[in-house]
């Protein structure tokens, strides 16, 4: 059985859904699986804080126009969708996916109901429920950057890059993972996710700062390919510093060197 399979198990696993068979099967790869306990681990704090949730009430009323409106959209479409979600799959990810669908949907059962009651959409509700979309993007993105797996982290990343206008805490907690993560494909995921945040100056600024700190040559290079794609001349002094540094690797003073000529045309 692969590392994904037992993976798939752990929803089944925490909910006591597993056969004896399966049960022993899994404790026993548990046991010699520090990544598997990772995410075991991870994945029931979930569990457990999406148990502390408030079940919401809707009224009847708007239950009904909610699956109605969802009817009419279903009656319209001249044809099935063809394949499956690339976000609906199992183990921790789907999980936090799937839980950030059903709240999306709530939203948007509210939001239906509204707007069946009031005949059309008011400007100050579609602003309110875009405000909430992103706020639980954001809270995803955040959760998922905090955690223990790099795979997590990575998908934290991914979530945050959904996000068209990030807080403070949010650009924060990618500027960290840029500079300190131990994993490099996490480094280089942030670094992609910031570069859609370039027009905020605080951004570029740290992409400059963070230039010095790292220690990997796929990171500096990346780092000096960006700074010259967003024609940032606070990034000289750096690519200066870096080019002559004896100590860096070869390939890197090299790049800094075409990054400073670049910068000068």
């Amino acid at each position: 059985m692969t590392s994904e399979q037992f993976q798939q198990m752990i929803p089944e696993y925490l909910s006591g859904r597993l056969k004896s068979a399966d049960h022993a099967l899994f404790e026993a790869q548990l046991s010699r699986n520090p990544e598997l306990r990772i995410e075991l681990a991870e994945l029931r704090s979930t569990w457990q804080t999406l148990g502390l949730l408030p079940e919401e009430q809707p009224s009847p009323a708007l239950r009904a126009r909610f699956y109605q409106r969802l009817n009419e959209i279903k009656n319209s479409r001249s044809r099935p969708f063809a394949g499956t979600y690339a976000w609906w799959k199992p183990g921790l990810s789907g999980l936090v996916r799937q839980a950030t669908v059903v709240l999306a949907l709530f939203c948007l059962g509210i939001y239906v109901g509204r707007v069946s009651m009031s005949g059309h959409p008011s400007n100050d509700e579609s602003a309110k429920l875009q405000n909430q979309v992103q706020s639980l993007q954001q809270t995803v993105a955040l959760s998922l950057l905090d955690r223990q797996s790099a795979n997590s982290r990575l998908e934290g990343i991914s979530w945050s890059s959904r996000v068209s206008r990030p807080d403070t805490d949010l650009i924060t907690a990618l500027v960290s993972a840029l500079n300190h993560d131990p994993n490099t494909n996490v480094r280089l995921a942030s670094l992609d996710a910031l570069e859609k945040f370039s027009g905020d100056a605080t951004v570029r600024r740290a992409l400059v700062t963070s230039i010095p700190l790292q220690d990997s040559p796929l990171v500096q290079i990346a780092l000096i390919d960006a700074l010259v794609q967003l024609r940032d001349n606070g990034a000289a002094g750096e690519f200066r510093k870096l080019s002559g540094d004896s100590q860096a690797n070869a390939a890197v003073r090299e790049r800094a060197k075409w990054g400073l000529q670049r910068l000068s045309f």
